[in-house]
């Protein structure tokens, strides 16, 4: 009886995956020519960046692949001020990473507030820009990647990697603090190795734009397989100016699209 009182009380959560779910490609990835610009990412890194973006919005990586990513990241921004960084997050995210929000998406965080859940971000791209992104699109907290501090400029490591098992730990504390069933909660993610521990995590696991591993897993299981493909590709005006100036962060047919993320690159080089 104190079971069931307990669970009365508690309230349903979606929790979503950033990167090839929420968003086509990678949010990272989409600020590589301004953090070029910025300085903050060597044009060699940036070139590369670009050819890594048409493979991932595809394919996704593997577990390596992602941590590597994470970390070259980190090492890209070690000596930045934060508040640089943030700076930057504020202004590019609305502009780069915004317009790639798959419209299916957006309906789905719509249907889970009329339902009353709580909606979440969780990724392993940097906490900086999934908070801005998550304060535009109106979430109740997101997890992402932390990095060191240290008299305010970042260090170059990586304090704590939202992935694998890490994101599921992001789930259960963002639970935990918000008073989450997660037995009565939705995760959507695309990875195996990346999202597989957060859906394991709640009762209602969604595979979007699922890696071959991911579907095949979901398929057995009996979980629901979709796909997210909509999307505008520009920026909102009215929501530019909905970012705060302070975001809090608590504690993300194959061969038409690898071809239009060929042209894409092609594009970006011819640009520089």
């Amino acid at each position: 009886m104190v079971a069931e009182q307990d669970r009365s009380t508690r309230r349903a959560a979606a929790f979503f995956d950033v990167d090839r779910t929420l968003l086509r490609g990678s949010s990272l990835l989409a600020v590589a020519r301004p953090m070029r610009r910025a300085g903050f990412m060597p044009t060699r890194a940036m070139l590369h960046s670009l050819v890594v973006q048409a493979r991932f919005s595809v394919s996704g990586f593997d577990e390596a692949q992602i941590r590597d990513a994470v970390r070259g990241a980190g090492a890209l921004v070690a000596g930045v001020k934060a508040e640089e960084l943030m700076d930057f997050a504020r202004r590019e995210v609305p502009l780069h990473v915004l317009p790639r929000v798959h419209a299916e998406a957006r309906a789905r965080i719509a249907w889970h507030r009329e339902r009353g859940d709580l909606v979440f971000l969780v990724s392993s791209s940097p906490a900086q820009f999934i908070s801005v992104l998550g304060s535009i699109i109106g979430v109740d907290g997101v997890a992402g990647t932390v990095a060191e501090l240290r008299d305010g400029r970042y260090t170059g490591r990586i304090l704590r990697l939202c992935h694998g098992t890490g994101k599921a730990d992001a789930v259960r504390e963002l639970a935990a603090a918000h008073h989450v069933d997660l037995a009565l909660s939705h995760a959507y993610g695309d990875s195996f190795a990346s999202d597989l521990p957060m859906l394991e995590s709640v009762g209602h696991p969604v595979c979007v734009n699922g890696d071959r591993a991911l579907t095949a897993h979901a398929q057995r299981l009996g979980w629901p397989i979709e796909r997210f493909q909509r999307i505008s590709l520009r920026p909102s005006p009215g929501r530019l100016s909905r970012v705060p100036a302070r975001v809090a962060t608590l504690s993300g047919p194959a061969v038409r699209r690898a071809h239009g993320h060929v042209r894409n690159t092609a594009r970006a080089l011819r640009e520089l």
